[in-house]
C-alpha cells in the first residue's frame, strides 16, 4: 500500500527529530503502515518479534492510539 505524502512528511519528521533511526525510516517507507489481519499470526518466534516491531516504529510515528492488540481466539 502505498503512503500519501502526509504519512510520509510524519516518518521523515519523526527521522530529524531522532525519534526512530534511518534503518526504521527506510523500513517504513519500504514496507508501508498498513497492518494486515495474517500479521497477527505468527509460524515461529523470529516472525512474531518482527511484526512487534514494526507496530513499535508505526507507534512511534503516528501515536499510540493507532493499534489495537487483536487476540485470536480458538473456538471447539
Amino acid at each position: 500500500m502505498a503512503l500519501h505524502k502526509a504519512q510520509k512528511a510524519l516518518i521523515l519528521k519523526a527521522y530529524f527529530s531522532k525519534s526512530i533511526t534511518k534503518q526504521e525510516m527506510e523500513t517504513l517507507l519500504i514496507h508501508g503502515i498498513a497492518i494486515h489481519p495474517t500479521e497477527w499470526v505468527y509460524s515461529n518466534e523470529v516472525e512474531r518479534r518482527s511484526q512487534a516491531r514494526k507496530r513499535e516504529m508505526i507507534q512511534k510515528v503516528f501515536g499510540s492510539g493507532l493499534i489495537r492488540e487483536i487476540e485470536w481466539v480458538r473456538t471447539p
